[in-house]
């Protein structure tokens, strides 16, 4: 199974940076599920605030780009901000402290610093692990695997399935909220039965070969 973050991780990675930038970044990696080159190959040009849509000019397998939705209020309003008065359409989107175009190793380091802050696993440290909690919350969602598949930028849908694979802990957490029929919690008062009150077989019964054979592998 990818790693991917738990919703309280996401959170306190989404509200650790203080700068507009670096919030920036994390929230559209997550949001969009783009790889980390991707984002840094964005110019100002391929942001459509008014269609609410991005064109990963250099998007992986795809020579016409490929276009990912973006639907977030919230994030479009820190777009709007960031961009500010900037007009060249082939600029960088996202620009380093000396103006120049963000490097991906800049963003790794970035993702990485703030990671290691609020106590994330050392191998949850890396923005593809954004795009992986993309995925698998955009399925828990019910956003269906051909939609994903197509916003990921996938060849082949056997890919996006990998997500279906859920890990132990969120197996467990499914299981509990939908309890299998006959393991219900017992009533109070009520107590397993002991060996002795377990109904007694009769002997007729005992010597009749039943018709059903019960496999070991059930």
């Amino acid at each position: 199974m990818r790693k991917y973050l738990k919703q309280d991780e996401l959170k306190a990675l989404l509200e650790a940076p203080k700068r507009m930038r670096d919030r920036l970044i994390i929230k559209l990696l997550y949001e969009t599920g783009m790889r980390v080159g991707e984002l840094c190959s964005l110019t100002i040009g391929d942001v459509d605030l008014e269609s609410g849509e991005i064109t990963i000019q250099e998007a992986k397998r795809h020579e016409e780009g490929r276009k990912v939705p973006l639907v977030n209020s919230w994030t479009k309003s820190m777009l709007r901000d960031y961009v500010g008065s900037r007009k060249i359409r082939k600029d960088p989107l996202l620009v380093s402290n000396k103006r120049g175009p963000l490097s991906r190793r800049q963003v790794e380091r970035l993702i990485a610093n703030y990671g290691a802050r609020i106590g994330l696993d050392r191998d949850k440290r890396h923005p593809h692990v954004l795009r992986h909690t993309h995925a698998v919350f955009a399925l828990k969602s019910g956003i269906d695997l051909r939609t994903l598949q197509q916003n990921l930028g996938h060849s082949s849908i056997e890919v996006t399935a990998i997500y279906l694979t859920m890990d132990i802990d969120d197996r467990k957490e499914e299981y509990s909220k939908h309890p299998l029929p006959g393991m219900e919690e017992l009533a109070e008062g009520d107590e397993p039965r002991s060996e002795t009150e377990r109904a007694v077989v009769p002997a007729s019964a005992a010597n009749h070969t039943n018709s059903f054979v019960v496999s070991n592998d059930v």
